[in-house]
């Protein structure tokens, strides 16, 4: 027989049996009572005020012969033996809250203070740590907590507490000191976790720090996350915190994870090339373009009957005079091929145009704004709406044969904010089985239909 006390409600299962079987109400409040008492046995004076106290109602000592009768049909009648009272005789073996605890204290966890005292051997325990993790769904004196008049559940209490929380760290600790980004990553969500719980923990923050320090987006993310401890900590960072967020901000390995960039195996390397294949992600080269970027000459130059376009202010396409010509000489040309040109910009008097100047420390070119609107004024074929929100990628959509992507880094105080078209630009395939270029059609058409026309430039200028 093999019993769960570590979740809301008890359950057993019998080694002949294929599926575990719930004990429900006081029966399973007195299961996990004899469990937890470690084999010393209870009165039913104990037993019955422990049930009133949990229950709606008053339990006397007498009734108590009856709970456990009930509880023996159910488990067996060798499960609870009496003798100067009632105790459990279930071996430790059987019940999965002592496992987890004999796992925990050999692990080593509960003797780990700091991440510096992680060595290679620990990490080694990865796999076997994260199976004492997937035991857990509750303390298993979760409903004794406050039972502060019985030292013994109290303090089982508070054990389990302590061996869930060394637990968690120790698995943290394993993951930062693995040398996988995948780990590490991993870790940087459990830090967040426990953040959620515990703001307060500046060791938390600190391993936090030096996660994110170790990754390749540190870049992107340090400095919101600096900003998010300055906020907790508004007053003054507490030393141990200020010394790792200045190590990082200046550059020091000594507090950063190593990385080992490991090769990829064949069969990764096939499942990721068939990935990209069934995605359509392809070269510039196999779509017969010039260059992967898809900067506007490139675009002009590749268009038959349909040019689509989303990003900012379209500066690119109209603020070079060679640009602009090459541009116009399109228009011109799909005027009388009954062309589409689709121009998606971002409305300069929105909020989202407000909030991305704020990341971007500054003001775009307003000009290309005026251009645009002489160039949809002159040419039936271009048609220019203004969306309001932040902007996530540049699109290009060209006839039915080209589609190319690039993200916005939109992050305060990193360089690379300011120079979108230096971005990866991605070339989708449109025949592929999944193809990933309909999503942005899809996109792209979804934005159009909520956007609004941009006006035609007012005899006052600015527009």
């Amino acid at each position: 027989m093999y019993f769960r006390i570590m979740q809301v409600t008890p359950t057993f299962r019998s080694h002949e049996a294929d599926r575990e079987q719930q004990v429900t109400g006081q029966e399973g409040v007195l299961l996990r009572l004899l469990f937890l008492r470690r084999g010393n046995p209870m009165s039913s004076e104990d037993i019955a005020a422990h049930l009133t106290r949990t229950g709606t109602a008053v339990v006397g000592a007498k009734s108590i012969p009856g709970y456990v009768g009930r509880l023996r049909d159910k488990v067996g009648y060798d499960a609870v033996r009496t003798a100067s009272g009632y105790a459990s005789s279930v071996a430790d073996d059987d019940v999965d809250a002592f496992l987890f605890e004999r796992g925990v204290k050999a692990s080593g966890v509960c003797e780990l203070d700091d991440i510096d005292d992680v060595d290679e051997e620990f990490t080694e325990k990865y796999s076997e740590l994260l199976a004492l993790y997937a035991m857990w769904q509750a303390n298993p004196a979760l409903m004794f907590a406050d039972e502060q008049d019985d030292e013994l559940l109290f303090q089982t209490y508070h054990e389990f507490e302590d061996y869930w929380t060394s637990l968690k760290l120790g698995i943290i600790f394993a993951e930062l000191r693995s040398r996988r980004k995948a780990r590490i990553s991993k870790a940087i969500g459990r830090l967040e976790l426990m953040l959620r719980r515990d703001p307060e923990d500046e060791q938390l923050w600190s391993l936090l720090v030096r996660a994110h320090a170790s990754l390749p987006s540190r870049d992107t993310e340090l400095p919101e996350l600096i900003g998010r401890i300055n906020d907790q900590y508004a007053d003054a960072l507490p030393h141990e915190l200020a010394y790792v967020v200045d190590r990082v901000r200046k550059g020091h390995r000594d507090v950063v994870f190593p990385v080992e960039w490991r090769k990829q195996n064949p069969k990764e390397r096939r499942e990721l090339d068939e990935l990209v294949q069934t995605l359509g992600i392809s070269s510039a080269s196999a779509l017969e373009l010039r260059r992967s970027k898809m900067e506007p000459l490139e675009c002009i130059s590749q268009t038959i009957s349909r040019l689509w376009f989303c990003g900012i202010l379209a500066t690119k396409w109209v603020a070079d005079a060679y640009t602009r010509s090459e541009l116009e000489k399109l228009l011109e040309r799909l005027d009388n091929n009954n062309g589409s040109v689709r121009f998606l910009v971002i409305d300069p008097e929105s909020d989202g145009y407000r909030r991305f100047k704020e990341l971007r420390w500054g003001d775009e070119d307003m000009r290309s704004v005026t251009i645009l609107q002489d160039l949809a004024v002159s040419h039936p074929c271009f048609e220019i709406r203004m969306y309001d929100a932040l902007p996530t990628f540049r699109m290009v959509l060209i006839d039915q044969s080209i589609m190319s992507f690039s993200p916005y880094l939109l992050v305060p105080g990193i360089q690379r904010s300011r120079s979108g078209w230096d971005a990866p630009h991605v070339v989708l395939d449109r025949t592929a089985p999944w193809a990933l270029a309909h999503t942005f059609d899809t996109l792209f058409n979804e934005m159009w239909g909520i956007a609004r026309p941009l006006p035609p430039q007012s005899h006052g200028g600015a527009p």
